[in-house]
């Protein structure tokens, strides 16, 4: 069984089961990471430690809301790497968050449609 990276079941609970809510939440999560995740990209490429740390931070709040713990600390780890003006390892760990986060959608979609 592969790990799962959106924990619905911890995400729903911390919502008191508010299927609604979580609706909109996912689908903000859905519309806003990819463009910040974008940004973020474009940071790193040009070298721009300080928006590639503003931008982790950014997304490691918004993996919280959704409960996504493993792109939390991931996006954690790649704003502390930021902070430490360590472009190759930001970039290093960004290539992992954005595989998990295309991950993290694709476990949205199907726990949405379900």
């Amino acid at each position: 069984m592969k790990e799962q990276i959106f924990d619905s079941q911890r995400f729903l609970q911390s919502l008191a089961d508010d299927m609604e809510l979580a609706r909109e939440l996912l689908a903000a999560f859905l519309e806003d990471s990819p463009e910040r995740n974008k940004s973020l990209a474009e940071a790193l490429q040009a070298g721009d430690i300080d928006a590639a740390s503003r931008l982790a931070h950014s997304l490691k709040g918004m993996c919280g809301v959704i409960r996504a713990e493993r792109l939390v600390n991931l996006a954690l780890n790649m704003e502390q790497a930021a902070k430490n003006n360590d472009l190759e390892k930001t970039k290093k760990l960004f290539e992992d968050f954005d595989a998990n986060l295309t991950k993290a959608h694709e476990e949205i979609h199907t726990f949405v449609e379900d």
